[in-house]
């Protein structure tokens, strides 16, 4: 049976200030068009609406990260236009509709931002507005930003205003001549025209009026001028009326036409202003959560099992407050496991004892609204209720005292609290007689546990302190108070009851000792061990805190000598590789020269090309044997950083493509890359080589091939004899889809001279299918080449006839 009607604020909205925290977040809208849906944010108990929230709130912030936030900020709200557009038969003012186009320029802005994004529930959300090009196309840019109609909102308005400026420009020329002559004749006050009534008129003396033949309109205080319309310009300023008023009732018509237009689309704007207020609103709650480093929290469904966690929480409007001082709030850290549902929280006066019951159950109704919260973890149960007894309650007008407004407001909690409910009380058991109090406080909170609400209660009382800590669901905490300094700490520490240090405090502020002593003696025996047991207790606490400390210095002490480890390890390994790169270098140079030297002899001494050939293929072989031999000393040289160093779990299977593997005499690990027949290719860091399947063992998970290697590539290594017919080669590609013929040709000719030069055997040329036009001219080059010792199609498992396989003489 529910008694929410006894309890006005089921979520005590006002006791935890959470209007407060709703206008602390008004600060991070970008403008008005949100105000309204941030004024009706209220804690919820649907959770799936919750978590959407929040989740939209989470994408944002990652938003954020990456871009600056849509610019809403010149949006005004139009809901109450769009409300009164629904009256048939009313019009929107020329600024009221330039409102109303913003919104679908800034909806049509929104449309193109979140368009197949990360940012699924954004892009779900603005997905939900309509597509209005059509209606911008139609109206943008025909009132401008002053509210004026521009002249191409219709061609009527157009002629007319240029009907509107030739004959104003008549009347003027009309009058500066007229202006002339009366000059001369010192008719006029001043040489200038002006302007009454709507009309051009001159300014002319009084005494000199007869001469000028027109209507008066009016004259000056003084009465020296008279502003006279002559009549040579009555006939052109009625023409000037008439258009005017003509150009005015255009524009009324076009301000209904395009009313008419945005009325037809008036639910589309309704519901565009809504989701750009929730899409303000989501980056308002991203902008709070960077500043205030706050998480999203994680909320369950209440129940036997439902745990409440909080690390590092602070009250948001404790951390606005201290930071105005350049200070920062003192987190709180608070567990609650089953079966734990009751915490007893005690300590000293101004320990933080309510800031601590405030910032629990005020982080429970920001969860709740959908709200980021201020702290590292929050797992919180889905509560059906928060019910706070906080503060004085005392009122004179309704007779009540402090005691009698606390058991009121008791009463009422205790009759609607269940199991799905947060209670938090305040000082229980104060304000009367201390044993009355103590026993009715352990009965209420009696009540509360039976009920299996989670509660949360402060106090001053002993017995209180004794009852947490005989009753398996509850648990005592204390606030932290630093008794050499008489300064609150504000840390709450679970599993300890409180010291209320009262006479301590008093001793240190100067009280006569004596008078501190006779109050110590008068102590209940009981009282006083207690007092001195956990005095022991929070002296244990404090040096077990001590030594955590201590450790975790020691432990980041160690992973900065690991991290400088790691990272002089490198700096040497890259020095050794820059060294060896360019000893590499001297010596390919070195060979190179002496291999066409000896290049150039053998040429000289043989008549026929064909040996010439094999001994430039034989060189290269040389070359990338040489290249082979001087990168195993380099990985040998460097060895293997630390953490590689450990010899990882060897796989007894074959080598696959990804593969991390070991080579024999190789202490670096490396991937495979690819495989053919017989063999592998390795990469190692960036070297690449082929070996046989026998020297690669298979390395278990977790193993990383080297992320530094010699800036170099090696061509494949071919067996010294071939065989032809071998399908199972691979053969080196290359792919020319795309190309024209004389393109193709060019590529696939120097392709052939590089492959000849580096001893490859046998080749892939990938031309596609089409309409064969690109095999055919590739097919008449490859009959008449000189490298070329036959080609033919490619088999299936290589492209089939999309692909033609090549062979090079030896």
């Amino acid at each position: 049976m529910s008694h929410d009607k006894d309890i006005p604020d089921t979520f005590s909205r006002d006791t935890l200030e959470f209007p407060q925290i709703l206008e602390l977040l008004s600060h991070f809208l970008s403008g008005p068009v949100s105000q309204e849906r941030l004024a009706a944010l209220q804690p919820s108990t649907n959770i799936e609406s919750i978590r959407r929230d929040l989740e939209r709130a989470g994408e944002a912030r990652e938003y954020l990260r990456e871009t600056s936030r849509p610019s809403l900020g010149s949006l005004k709200d139009p809901r109450s236009l769009l409300h009164r557009l629904a009256v048939e038969g009313t019009f929107c003012s020329a600024l009221e509709i330039l409102t109303l186009l913003d919104v679908a320029r800034a909806a049509q802005d929104l449309r193109g931002l979140f368009v197949k994004t990360p940012f699924t529930r954004l892009d779900q959300l603005v997905a939900g507005m309509a597509d209005f090009r059509d209606l911008l196309r139609e109206m943008d840019g025909k009132i401008l930003p002053d509210g004026s109609v521009d002249s191409s909102a219709s061609p009527a308005l157009a002629r007319l205003r240029k009907s509107i400026e030739r004959t104003r420009q008549e009347v003027q020329s009309t009058l500066e001549k007229l202006l002339r002559r009366l000059s001369k004749e010192g008719v006029l006050q001043d040489a200038v025209v002006s302007i009454r009534n709507e009309r051009f008129v001159l300014p002319v003396r009084t005494e000199e009026k007869r001469r000028v033949t027109g209507v008066v309109h009016g004259g000056s205080s003084s009465g020296s001028t008279v502003f006279l319309e002559p009549m040579e310009t009555v006939p052109l300023n009625n023409d000037l009326v008439e258009l005017q008023e003509r150009e005015f009732a255009e524009v009324q018509r076009i301000l209904a036409e395009f009313s008419d237009r945005l009325r037809a689309r008036r639910a589309d704007l309704l519901s565009a202003a809504e989701i750009l207020s929730e899409m303000d609103l989501a980056f308002a709650k991203a902008e709070f959560a960077r500043q205030y480093d706050c998480c999203l929290p994680q909320l369950t469904e209440a129940g036997p099992a439902s745990s409440l966690v909080l690390k590092d929480a602070r009250h948001p409007l404790l951390e606005r407050t201290l930071r105005s001082q350049k200070r920062r709030p003192v987190p709180i850290t608070v567990e609650i496991d089953p079966p734990k549902t009751l915490v007893v929280i005690s300590g000293p006066n101004t320990g933080g004892k309510t800031l601590a019951l405030k910032t629990v159950g005020v982080t429970a109704l920001m969860a709740q609204a959908g709200l980021p919260v201020p702290a590292s973890v929050a797992r919180l149960p889905l509560f059906g209720r928060v019910l706070a007894d906080i503060g004085d309650q005392q009122s004179i007008e309704a007779s009540l005292s402090t005691f009698s407004a606390h058991i009121t407001n008791i009463e009422a909690m205790a009759r609607a609290a269940d199991r799905c409910d947060l209670v938090l009380l305040d000082e229980l058991g104060g304000s009367t007689d201390p044993s009355e109090g103590a026993a009715l406080a352990v009965a209420i909170l009696e009540h509360f546990r039976e009920r299996g609400a989670i509660t949360f209660a402060t106090t001053h009382h002993s017995r209180l302190k004794a009852y947490a800590a005989e009753t398996a669901q509850a648990i005592n905490a204390a606030v932290d108070f630093d008794e050499a300094t008489l300064q609150p700490t504000y840390r709450l520490l679970l599993g300890l009851p409180g010291k209320s240090s009262g006479l301590d405090i008093a001793r240190r502020l100067g009280l006569e000792p004596a008078i501190v002593e006779k109050a110590r003696a008068l102590l209940d025996p009981a009282e006083a061990q207690t007092a001195v047991l956990v005095a022991s207790l929070h002296e244990q606490q404090a040096a077990l805190e001590r030594e955590l400390a201590a450790l975790d210095e020691e432990r980041k002490a160690l992973q900065t000598h690991e991290f400088e480890s790691k990272r002089r390890f490198e700096a040497e390994r890259r020095a050794k590789l820059r060294e060896l790169d360019t000893r590499l270098e001297e010596t390919l140079q070195l060979y190179q020269k002496r291999w066409e030297k000896a290049l150039a002899d053998a040429r000289g001494q043989l008549e026929t090309s064909r040996p010439g050939k094999r001994l430039e293929r034989q060189a290269a072989a040389l070359q990338r044997e040489a290249r082979e031999e001087w990168n195993t000393q380099v990985l040998e040289a460097l060895g293997a950083p630390p953490e590689q160093q450990a010899k990882p779990e060897v796989i007894d299977r074959p080598p696959a493509v990804g593969d991390s593997v070991r080579l024999t005499n190789l202490p670096t690990p490396g991937k495979v890359i690819g495989l053919a027949g017989d063999q592998v290719e390795v990469e190692v860091g960036r070297l690449r080589m082929r070996v046989r399947r026998n020297e690669v063992r298979v390395l278990g998970s977790g193993v990383r091939d080297s992320g530094v290697g010699v800036r170099i590539s090696l061509p494949p290594r071919e067996s010294q004899t071939p065989n032809p017919e071998s399908q199972g080669e691979a053969a080196a590609e290359i792919n020319v889809i795309g190309s024209t013929a004389e393109e193709a040709l060019e590529r696939v000719d120097k392709f052939l001279d590089d492959s000849y030069m580096a001893g490859r055997f046998r080749l892939r040329v990938v031309h596609g299918h089409g309409k064969n036009i690109l095999k055919t001219r590739l097919n008449e080059m490859f009959a008449s080449h000189p490298h070329v010792e036959k080609f033919y199609p490619a088999p299936p498992r290589e492209g089939g006839t999309g692909a033609t396989i090549v062979e090079l003489k030896l």
